[in-house]
């Protein structure tokens, strides 16, 4: 089997595996409990929250540990809303955006915000002076994501402060899920970031949200008053600590992982773009680890289920919408042909996939674009 749909989810590290057994069998104490084995529970949590600031540089920004990148872009988006509706009650996104972006600022709009999305160029950039347009004193939340998980386009987070620095009392907030581990993260230009564990060779069920305004944010969740009193509920110690150490991993591996991961994704687009009817939609100087194509004329789950036949494992678009009868958001809001969303599949990668997967995927697709013969435009 070789399995090239690590945008949906990739391989747990035997590591951090092996990490989380280890916590839940010698510390699976409740780090709230007074005793001796719950403060050393506690301690062993704190120290893995100490440890992720340090990794990812962080300085006042507080780390909150959450179930996933979902849970942490509804907290983040709703309760920084609530608390700012007395300044405005305007957000901007994209339409390229995850469905726990969208969902949540759609379900903002039932409590009478204003959701406003910022355009795209034709080449897939983001169109800063339409996002500057938008752009008054309204205003009061900006949540864009650093690499779209359909096509790997890297949005210009750091242009995107720069314009934001006119505007001191909007909130930044960046879903980070696809980017870290495979692009450099722009720290310093977040207010508020949010991260999946099983994206990079972490734990389902792990996530992160690191912001700067912990303060000023409306809490959505009530209980016991664990995590700052941000996210009440019993606190997954082995979980977070075996996600600090996925996140140490990530990190040092990735200037060298993304080196490899371009030149995959470099060999596999020039392979497959002198084929009539297939369409590259990936952009070159896009995430190392994304490629998405499109068979014309052909259906997307057709391709996938072709490839896997032959044992490969590829992705129609984001496993969070695949099943829906709809066509793809990000590629409508691209301005890409229903044909070619139709026929798009996603390719992806990760610290597992070797060159000889790539050679493989390349001479089954020569068979799998046979196979689909005058079907193809």
């Amino acid at each position: 089997m070789i399995y090239l749909d690590n945008s949906a989810t990739t391989k747990p590290d035997p590591t951090v595996l092996d990490t989380f057994v280890k916590v839940n069998t010698s510390y699976y104490f409740n780090p709230n409990s007074p005793h001796e084995k719950g403060l050393e529970t506690s301690k062993l949590l704190e120290n893995a929250r100490t440890q992720i600031k340090s990794v990812l540089k962080l300085d006042k920004q507080d780390v909150i540990f959450t179930s996933g990148a979902t849970e942490s872009n509804n907290l983040l988006i709703t309760g920084m809303a609530r608390a700012k509706k007395q300044f405005g009650k305007t957000i901007i996104t994209s339409k390229l955006e995850h469905p726990s972006v969208l969902e949540t600022v759609r379900a903002l709009e039932d409590e009478g915000f204003n959701v406003k999305y910022v355009r795209f160029n034709q080449d897939g950039t983001l169109d800063l002076s339409h996002f500057e347009s938008l752009l008054n004193q309204d205003v009061i939340l900006v949540s864009l994501m650093h690499v779209n998980n359909v096509m790997g386009y890297i949005f210009p987070i750091e242009k995107v402060y720069d314009i934001l620095q006119n505007y001191p009392k909007v909130h930044f907030h960046v879903d980070c899920v696809q980017s870290f581990g495979k692009v450099a993260l722009p720290i310093q230009c977040m207010d508020s970031f949010s991260l999946s564990g099983h994206k990079f060779n972490g734990l389902k069920g792990q996530g992160l949200l690191v912001f700067n305004q912990l303060k000023t944010i409306t809490r959505t969740v009530f209980g016991g008053g664990q995590e700052y009193g941000f996210r009440s509920g019993t606190v997954n110690v082995a979980s977070n600590v075996s996600l600090s150490k996925a996140i140490r991993l990530a990190n040092e591996h990735q200037a060298v992982l993304s080196g490899k991961l371009y030149q995959f994704k470099s060999h596999l687009e020039e392979a497959v773009k002198v084929y009539p009817g297939i369409q590259v939609n990936s952009k070159k100087d896009g995430a190392p680890h994304i490629v998405n194509l499109s068979f014309i004329g052909v259906k997307g789950e057709v391709i996938v289920n072709s490839f896997s036949k032959r044992g490969i494992m590829i992705s129609t678009t984001s496993a969070c919408s695949s099943k829906r009868s709809k066509l793809n958001e990000s590629l409508l809001s691209l301005g890409v042909s229903d044909e070619a969303i139709t026929g798009s599949v996603r390719i992806s990668f990760d610290q597992y996939t070797k060159a000889e997967d790539i050679h493989q995927f390349i001479e089954a697709f020569k068979e799998v674009y046979e196979e689909m013969g005058d079907l193809l435009k």
